[in-house]
């Protein structure tokens, strides 16, 4: 089963030129010499076949205010940008303007046009700033009014054709740092001077925060990553002491309740108290003693022991 029949098989619309065009692709993926011929004829042939072509969407024009010049050129200018020819353009344009970064890429001429620059752009710039710290000083000394005004002038004025020179082959080495101190220093000493010095120093000062920002950032995920671990353990062992806090705690109420029920079997008994009188009959009948009843036959024991004490002592006077 061929393509054409899996389409139709599956109701999917196909073109009267539907194997022409078949053939066609299929000479391009072979690479066939025809290819192009074959497709040079298609093209031309046919917009004559099957009727007009439907032209292709075309966006509605952009309205124009006669009153209004910038607003219609702006998005004239958006819609350039954001279109696929802005990029080429835009890479032609840079070759154009970093075109000595482009040459120092290369394998052997590149390093020695790098070393070269690199020595032209650093001698330029302490010669430039040597010169023009110097001159205001030297025209200062001569004994005529404004000497030192027409220093700063000269100054300026040379450093108006330097500067701009090592900006440029700055620029075009896509040197940014060095190409922005190059185009500040333009401005006459010693306001450019104090720009370029504190853009200098704000920008070496950036660099190392920057750089110290990582470092901190990662200094204190590692340390919160170790506050973590340092917590996950300090709760383990919590646990782990609670629950043997609670061990030892039940294996001491167990002694304890052992030790009392000893302790009570060893206690004695508690005689029980006496019953206490709650009316006078009770209470008489406990206060008042009972007389002994008289006794039955005889003599009462203390009869017969003063009569035998008497008949005792009466026998020892005979005697």
């Amino acid at each position: 089963m061929g393509l054409k029949d899996t389409l139709e098989k599956h109701n999917v619309p196909i073109p009267d030129d539907f194997d022409e065009r078949l053939d066609i692709v299929v000479s391009g993926l072979k690479r066939k010499a025809d290819f192009k011929q074959k497709l040079e004829k298609y093209k031309k042939h046919r917009p004559t076949r099957g009727g007009a072509e439907e032209p292709p969407p075309v966006a509605p024009p952009i309205k124009r205010d006669p009153e209004d010049w910038l607003g219609p050129h702006l998005r004239w200018f958006l819609k350039a940008i954001t279109s696929p020819y802005a990029r080429t353009m835009l890479e032609g344009i840079f070759i154009v303007i970093f075109f000595l970064s482009y040459i120092e890429r290369t394998p052997v001429v590149g390093s020695i046009l790098s070393a070269s620059l690199d020595l032209l752009l650093a001698g330029g710039k302490i010669v430039t700033k040597s010169i023009q710290s110097a001159i205001p000083a030297l025209m200062g000394l001569a004994p005529i009014p404004y000497a030192s005004t027409a220093g700063i002038a000269m100054a300026a004025s040379f450093g108006f054709i330097v500067w701009p020179i090592l900006a440029i082959v700055s620029l075009s080495r896509q040197d940014f740092t060095s190409a922005v101190e190059s185009f500040i220093r333009i401005i006459p000493p010693p306001i450019g001077d104090v720009i370029a010095n504190t853009f200098l120093e704000g920008n070496r000062t950036i660099a190392r925060l920057d750089e110290k920002r990582i470092k901190l950032a990662n200094d204190i995920s590692t340390a919160m990553t170790t506050i973590s671990d340092t917590a996950s353990n300090l709760s383990t062992q919590a646990k782990e002491g609670l629950k043997s806090l609670a061990e030892q705690v039940k294996e001491a109420s167990q002694t304890a309740s052992t030790t009392a029920a000893n302790v009570r079997g060893s206690i004695p008994s508690v005689p029980p108290m006496p019953k206490i009188p709650t009316s006078l009959t009770e209470y008489q009948q406990a206060t008042i003693p009972v007389a002994s009843p008289p006794p039955t036959g005889g003599f009462h024991r203390r009869t017969r022991r003063k009569a035998w004490r008497t008949k005792t002592r009466r026998t020892s006077e005979k005697h």
